[in-house]
């Protein structure tokens, strides 16, 4: 193999861990660089009263190993108590690795493999099993173990995750989250998933204890690891979570990827029993994993510049590593004390389970940056080791890597002798794809407000301190996170810009089912040289644009820049507007918003019928070129625009003034002579009343209009019409166009001299449509405003702003674009910016609202009052909706408060209401077995669970058991009966009875 092969290499796209004093990848390249070491004395309350001999009060910690988020994973409180913190930390991971490789599984139909690994749980040793009360039932007892063993870490979080691919745990002791990486790495070259996720956990239960050193054991006697020391004595155990994201080299290369480093090859065994003992190092086994590596990578052992190395620090182990590496070598390269060697132990102590990823992400990191961080606590060799006559060196300083191809292996050797060694080099150099300038919108969403507010603080800090190109920022967040209801969206042009304006982003929640209305405005609106800038920025505009101006220069030797430009006249003003808003209209298609209706006010409903198919693109330009005509020669006439309704306004207008246009409840236009118009404001104005005259000449859909309209009619009946094929709406009726009425030459001439009945339409869109999203295409908001004023809780978005103050046309359209992804509405953002391939890249992953579920270890178990994380059932507080009224049957009340109580100690919440469904609420078919379970031991029900689960609340469960009950009567005794009614003590006497 060649070092160009790619065919057989695999990416690292993403990362994520939880180490000590490490929640980011980011903080543990730190603390690498810095020389930290993370094992230190633990806390002096922790301190054992009475240390045994050899006690060593110290500890690598994980910081809040205690806490989840358990509403983000949508799991019951009780569940998440009874999970191991191993599997919880893991799934945490889970996320944010695929967040940093920007790959959204749930949205991508793409197989993720998981290959995962876990320690023994603690947890469940040593908290969970001395309370026999979570254990009663076999249901119980079934999901103690679904959490705690580890068998289920990896399909846990495939299931979590919607991950389809191969789901494997894999237990290799200390060698296990290395193995999983070189196992992801063959599930991907054998094409059995196209994307990977490999790491391991070990959370230790309880975090502040020491442990206890004895001569001979791994363990070291002083806290420190001590890797190559000729002091080396031993290792200390912490806790640690680590995932990567593994993808295959071409693919991540085709995706444009962030490829953090690349595994070139990589290889498992085991020792056999070639060794002294079961848990005693192979130096044959070892050394025959790296040559298996080299020759898998098929590169030279002299290429390599740096080994992660297994150091555990002890007098056996460390010689028989550098010996076994050595002899590999060798067979490569005479030369002396040229390759790196290290241990991250020295740094965080050994993971366990998690000790090979926590290498392997070190292993990673330098590689990409160039630098190898220190390895901790060598001041001479072990006496064993003759690192002169090795190809190591034990590096002590954080050293510039400067080398043209940059190499490093990692090795992990399990007790009971599963070795693994990896080989990985910096990541490829990246032609880069060419990026327009210009704006981007930077989309944020979380599954809280709260959440995605810190989302955008934290986005701020980043951009505050990177290089990033904006435009691979907008495609990360665009396409590599999960889209959650609230959202949050900046528009901006450079990384600085996008910082500053995170501190006030826009705003919104997501509708589940947004409708997108498009609405069209009429004549009044102002156009201008910002149309112009637009049709030469935006292609998808400019097109459209530029297909109406040659159609009308050959149809009718109409100048449409010209129009648009000075927009003098009605003649002109029409077709420029008809122009632009059939043009923007195509642009929303292009970038992915599709309308369900269509609503224009006046020369708009033409364009609303050209789009929806009634008349054909150079048909309907010759029409509206000639209606601007005819109406130009209209006799005079002027509008008026009134902020009252048209309640108020009608019954005071003059003989020669109309209602020309019903706009909203507190919005009208009147039209006739503009003498009487001028009266009419006149007198408006001393009652207070705002009004103002509209800029045209004429009396729109007024009588004054009659002589024209028939001259359309004619004109109408001169073209092919077809019926629509999306919906519209009349502006003559206030309602959705028929097919006859759109086809009717008379109807456009009604259209022409009615009221428009905007208000209206406005009216009856928003109510046949749920979470309506208005989108005004065209120039200005004056529709968007109206429709508000028909329901206040419709989204309503302007494409391009008017006058001072606007901004920058190509500005408009994203910010445009990304309020609408705020209210819901899908949206092509690559369209929008060109089907650019701005590569992705490492961004601040979600920010989990971490609380605490845990059940303390038997002899700190809470007992005086009930917690969030109870540890025993316990009666539950009813809240008010639980509250009976006086003369409702005592015995109905009874069960249903015995029903409620278990249902509590079941999901460990603290209150349910009467119709709160206990599905809903989080419980599944194995809880639903243990409150059966529960409620046969406290009544003496024969009812099958389905029976008992018919009506899954606690209201229809208690009515279910109460007619049970009450049919078996005759079959109790007084005193059964008597303790039925017993609410206090029924469970626990019938339970001290069986």
């Amino acid at each position: 193999m060649t070092h160009d092969d790619n065919e057989f290499r695999v990416a690292v796209i993403g990362m994520a861990c939880r180490f000590p004093d490490a929640d980011t990848v980011t903080d543990y390249w730190r603390n690498l660089c810095e020389g930290r070491e993370s094992v230190r004395p633990l806390a002096p309350e922790a301190m054992p009263a009475d240390p045994p001999a050899g006690y060593v009060h110290a500890g690598a910690l994980l910081a809040d190993a205690d806490k989840f988020d358990a509403e983000f994973f949508e799991m019951p409180p009780r569940e998440a108590q009874l999970t191991d913190p191993q599997h919880r930390l893991f799934t945490l991971c889970a996320w944010e690795a695929l967040e940093d490789a920007g790959h959204i599984a749930a949205e991508n139909p793409t197989p993720v493999g998981v290959f995962a690994g876990a320690g023994i749980s603690t947890y469940l040793l040593r908290n969970l099993v001395g309370h026999a009360s979570l254990f009663q039932t076999p249901s119980s007892q079934l999901h103690a173990l679904h959490g705690n063993a580890s068998d289920y870490m990896a399909t846990r979080v495939s299931y979590k995750l919607n991950l389809t691919g191969p789901s494997v745990a894999v237990q290799t002791a200390c060698s296990t989250s290395l193995v999983a990486v070189h196992q992801a790495a063959q599930a991907l070259l054998d094409f059995q998933c196209d994307v990977a996720l490999a790491g391991g956990a070990s959370v230790q239960v309880p975090q502040e204890a020491g442990y206890i050193y004895e001569e001979g054991s791994i363990l070291s006697p002083d806290g420190h690891c001590r890797a190559f020391d000729a002091d080396a004595s031993g290792t200390v155990f912490g806790s640690g979570v680590g995932v990567v994201v593994l993808k295959r080299l071409a693919d991540a290369i085709a995706d444009r990827d962030n490829i953090h480093a690349v595994i070139v090859g990589s290889a498992v065994n085991n020792d056999g029993g070639n060794k002294i003992g079961f848990t005693a190092p192979g130096i044959a086994g070892q050394r025959a994993v790296i040559r298996e590596a080299l020759s898998a990578a098929g590169i030279g052992a002299d290429t390599i510049g740096y080994v992660e190395a297994h150091g555990t620090g002890t007098k056996l182990g460390d010689p028989i590593e550098v010996a076994a590496l050595s002899a590999a070598y060798r067979e490569h390269t005479d030369a002396a004390q040229y390759c790196a060697l290290g241990s991250v132990k020295s740094n965080v102590g050994h993971l366990n389970s998690a000790g090979g990823v926590a290498g392997f992400i070190k292993a990673v990191l330098a590689v990409r940056e160039g630098r190898i961080p220190a390895s901790l606590h060598y001041t001479r060799p072990n006496p064993e080791i003759d690192f002169a006559a090795t190809p190591f060196f034990v590096n002590t300083e954080l050293r510039t890597w400067s080398d043209e191809v940059r190499r490093a292996a990692v090795s992990a050797f399990g007790i009971g002798g599963t070795n693994a060694h990896v080989i990985v080099e910096q990541p490829p150099t990246q032609a880069p794809a060419p990026v327009q300038s210009g704006p981007r919108a930077l989309l944020i969403s979380g599954r809280t407000a709260q959440d995605a507010d810190r989302i955008a603080a934290r986005l701020a800090e980043h951009l505050s301190n990177t290089d990033a190109e904006l435009a691979s920022v907008a495609k990360t967040l665009t396409h590599g996170r999960r889209r959650f209801p609230h959202r949050r969206m900046v528009v901006a042009s450079t990384t600085a810009e996008a910082a500053a304006a995170l501190s006030k982003p826009a705003a919104g929640e997501a509708s589940p089912a947004p409708a997108l209305a498009w609405l069209f405005p009429g004549q009044g609106v102002a156009l201008g040289a910002a149309v112009l800038e637009l049709a030469a920025t935006v292609r998808p505009f400019g097109d459209r644009y530029r297909a109406c101006a040659d159609i009308l220069r050959e149809r009718s030797g109409f100048d449409l820049d010209a129009a648009v430009r000075n927009a003098e006249g009605t003649e002109q003003t029409q077709v420029a507007l008809f122009a632009v808003e059939y043009a923007l209209a195509g642009m929303w298609r292009e970038f992915g918003a599709e309308p369900r209706e269509l609503l224009g006010h006046s020369l708009g409903e033409l364009v609303c019928a050209t789009i929806a198919g009634v008349f054909e693109l150079a048909d309907a330009l010759q029409l509206v070129v000639e209606r601007g005509r005819i109406m130009a020669a209209s006799p005079p006439g002027g509008m008026l625009a009134i902020s009252k309704g048209v309640d108020v306004v009608a019954e005071r207008l003059p003989e020669d003034v109309w209602l020309a246009a019903d706009n909203s409840a507190n919005r009208c236009v009147v039209a006739g002579s503009p003498a009487a118009l001028f009266r009419l404001a006149g007198e408006l104005s001393e009652e207070g009343v705002p009004s103002s005259l509209l800029p045209v000449g004429h009396a729109f859909h007024t009588p004054l209009m009659d002589e024209a309209a028939a001259r359309f009619a004619e004109l109408v009946r001169g073209v092919p019409r077809k019926a629509p094929e999306v919906p519209f709406w009349s502006n003559v009726t206030g309602a959705p166009i028929t097919a006859e009425q759109a086809v009717d030459p008379a109807y456009w001439s009604r259209q022409m001299t009615s009221t428009v009945r905007f208000r209206e339409a406005a009216l009856a869109l928003v109510g046949r449509n749920p979470g309506t999203v208005a989108l005004e295409v065209g120039p200005g908001k004056s529709l968007v405003s109206f429709l508000r004023t028909a329901d206040r809780a419709s989204a309503t978005v302007g494409t391009l702003g008017i006058g001072l103050g606007a901004g920058a046309p190509e500005t408009a359209i994203v910010d445009a674009a990304g309020r609408l992804w705020l209210s819901g509405v899908a949206i092509d953002f690559d369209a929008i910016y060109g089907g650019e391939t701005s590569a992705k890249v490492s961004l601040p992953t979600y920010p989990f609202a971490l609380k605490r579920y845990w059940v303390d270890a038997p002899e700190v178990a809470p007992t005086q009052t009930r917690r969030i994380d109870p540890v025993a059932p316990a009666s539950a507080p009813i809240d008010s909706t639980t509250a009976e009224p006086s003369d409702e049957d005592d015995f109905v009340v009874s069960v249903r408060n015995q029903v409620v109580a278990v249902w509590c100690a079941a999901l460990g919440i603290d209150e349910v209401g009467n119709d709160a469904n206990f599905f809903e609420l989080g419980g599944d078919s194995l809880l639903a077995v243990h409150v059966a379970t529960q409620l046969r031991s406290i009544f003496p029900l024969d009812l099958a669970l389905g029976e008992l689960f018919a009506s899954p609340t606690a209201a229809g469960m208690a009515d279910t058991i109460a007619a049970h009950l009450m049919q078996r009567l005759d079959e109790l005794s007084d005193s059964e009966v008597e303790l039925l009614l017993n609410q206090p003590g029924a469970a626990e006497e019938r339970s001290n009875n069986a």
